[in-house]
């Protein structure tokens, strides 16, 4: 039998070109050739051109390929709506290129070739807009190999460097020797303001002469014009505890000079400025605790 033995209808109605004997048995087989609705999900390949609506559910995937591509031609906004009962709540749209991934009338971020920014759902940046967390749901750490920007984007609100730290402080001077029991130091830098702290103990001293200083610093101090004084120091040494000096020396003090990693101690003088605190001061349970803040190198 061919297509010259029947007629058939839109209808699904199939007529006989000639009558059926009695006992024949006649199988009509429909094949489907309109374009599936959208209840119909192809086995493999295919492509939709209308609306496709999953009421259960989606999911794609593949093997050692791209799953699945979603393409907004022609105009820029949303290539993905992430909806909650039936109304937008965000999406993942594109704006001149960019990907932009956030909230609807909100908050999002795009992507751009070497920068994340700060953007509105229309795809403008969103300047001074949004916080990073909040007061009860704050990030860990953040770790950055540049600087902060604080208060504003000027050159002089940038932070770029912050460490805090210990150090083993010590004296020098030009002759003898002296032992410790304690040495301890600490420091915090903040920028280029170095706050530190110089605390030792003796237990033991050999005839120790000249000029003594503290050494070493664990930054070098600057040169800066504007920081450094007529005498060559950046900043003074104040003393938190002094103790058991050979000779009893009310007006020691002491600076960090221009360009250096040691601080100068110094003993002032009445009508003759300060001089410099010699060794032979130094007993075998001298006790010294020393800070200064200075500015170090740029």
């Amino acid at each position: 039998m061919d297509d010259s033995d029947f007629t058939t209808t839109g209808t699904g109605t199939v007529t006989l070109a000639s009558a059926a004997n009695l006992n024949d048995v006649v199988n009509v087989v429909s094949f489907e050739t309109n374009i599936p609705d959208s209840n119909y999900v192809p086995a493999s390949g295919g492509t939709f051109t209308g609306a496709v609506t999953a009421a259960n559910g989606l999911t794609v995937d593949d093997d050692g390929a791209t799953p699945l591509t979603v393409d907004r031609a022609t105009s820029f906004g949303n290539v993905v709506d992430i909806q909650k009962d039936g109304s937008t709540v965000g999406g993942i749209s594109t704006f001149y290129g960019n990907p932009m991934f956030g909230r609807n009338s909100g908050a999002r971020l795009a992507f751009d070739t070497n920068v994340i920014y700060s953007s509105n759902d229309a795809g403008s940046t969103a300047d001074n807009a949004y916080a990073l967390g909040s007061a009860s749901s704050r990030f860990t750490d953040i770790y950055l190999s540049g600087g902060a920007y604080l208060g504003g984007t000027g050159a002089a609100n940038k932070l770029d460097d912050y460490e805090e730290g210990t150090w083993t402080p010590s004296f020098s001077f030009s002759g003898g020797s002296v032992g410790y029991s304690y040495q301890a130091g600490q420091y915090t830098k903040i920028g280029r303001k170095v706050f530190v702290t110089a605390n030792m103990i003796l237990n033991s001293a050999s005839n120790p002469t000249g000029a003594v200083h503290v050494v070493t610093l664990p930054f070098t101090s600057g040169d800066d014009s504007n920081a450094v004084t007529a005498e060559g120091y950046v900043a003074g040494v104040t003393y938190s505890l002094v103790r058991n000096l050979t000779t009893q020396s009310p007006n020691i003090r002491g600076y960090v000079p221009r360009n250096s990693t040691y601080m100068l101690l110094t003993n002032n003088h009445t009508g003759q400025g300060h001089v410099a605190f010699n060794a032979s001061l130094l007993g075998s349970s001298t006790l010294l605790y020393m800070s200064a803040t200075y500015f170090a190198a740029a």
